[in-house]
C-alpha cells in the first residue's frame, strides 16, 4: 500500500508540472498555441524530466538550465499540493468512479487556487466544463439530485452575494462554488462555503489589522472557498 500510495504521489507530481504549464499559460491565451513548459525568465522551453520542478530542486538547486535563475516557488508547490491531493483522493476514493470524480476535482481546483491567487480571476475554461463533468459524475455515482441542487444553491448564493457587494465577490467565484456544489452535492457545497466564508474572514482580519492590505484592496475569495472545498472532499467526513 505504500508503494501504491508514493507511485500515486509521483503521478500527481507529473501531473501538477503539466497544470504549471496551463497556469503559466492561461492569463496569455496566445492564439494558436497551447500550454508550454519554459522557463519564465527565459522563455526556453522545458524538456523531460526538466518539465517537473520538484527534480529540478533536487539537480539543480531549483534553477532553470539554459539561464541559471530560480524557477519560481508556485511550481514546486503546485506539484507538492497535487501530488499529496491525490495521494488523499486514493485514500478517500470509494471506487473508480468516486476516485476519478476526485481526481478531476483536484485537477480543476488546483489551477483555479493559483491563478486567483495571481490574477484575481477564475477562467470559464475551467469553472463551465467544471460544472459540466460535476453533474455528470455525480449521475454516474447516482448523486444528480443533490448535485444539482448543491449547484444551483451554490452558484446562486455567491450571484446574491456579488450583487449585493456590488463587485466584491465577482461572477466567477458564483461560477465555483456551482462547480463545487455539482461535484459536492448540497450537504457537503454548503459545509465547505461556510468553512471558506470563515477563512476569508479571518485572513482578511488579520491582513487589514496588519495593514497588509486596506479596505479598499482586492483579496481573492476563491483560494479560500476552494480550501474548504479540499477539506471537505478529501478530509472531512461529511456523512
Amino acid at each position: 500500500m505504500v508503494w501504491i500510495k508514493i507511485g500515486v504521489f509521483i503521478l500527481g507530481v507529473l501531473l501538477g508540472g503539466i497544470l504549471n504549464s496551463f497556469i503559466t499559460w492561461w492569463p496569455q491565451e496566445e492564439e494558436g498555441s497551447g500550454p508550454q513548459a519554459a522557463c519564465p525568465h527565459c522563455g526556453h522551453s522545458w524538456y523531460g524530466l526538466e518539465k517537473v520542478r520538484l527534480w529540478g530542486l533536487v539537480f539543480s538547486q531549483g534553477r532553470c538550465h539554459y539561464c541559471g535563475d530560480h524557477v519560481p516557488l508556485r511550481y514546486i508547490l503546485v506539484e507538492l499540493a497535487t501530488g499529496v491531493l491525490l495521494v488523499l483522493a486514493f485514500s478517500r476514493g470509494k471506487g473508480t468512479v468516486d476516485m476519478f470524480r476526485l481526481l478531476a476535482f483536484i485537477l480543476l481546483l488546483v489551477p483555479l487556487f493559483f491563478i486567483d491567487l495571481k490574477h484575481h480571476r477564475l477562467p470559464n475554461i475551467l469553472t463551465l466544463p467544471g460544472i459540466g463533468l460535476g453533474l455528470l459524475l455525480s449521475a454516474s455515482l447516482g448523486q444528480i439530485r443533490s448535485s444539482i441542487l448543491g449547484a444551483l444553491t451554490g452558484g446562486g448564493l455567491l450571484f446574491i452575494a456579488s450583487i449585493a457587494t456590488r463587485g466584491g465577490l465577482g461572477m466567477g467565484d458564483a461560477k465555483l462554488q456551482a462547480m463545487v456544489g455539482a461535484f459536492l452535492g448540497l450537504k457537503a457545497m454548503l459545509i465547505s462555503l461556510a468553512i471558506g466564508v470563515i477563512l476569508g474572514g479571518i485572513v482578511a482580519f488579520i491582513l487589514l489589522a496588519l495593514q497588509v492590505r486596506g479596505r479598499k484592496d482586492m483579496i481573492p475569495y476563491g483560494p479560500f472557498l476552494i480550501t474548504g472545498a479540499l477539506l471537505v472532499s478529501l478530509v472531512i467526513v461529511t456523512g
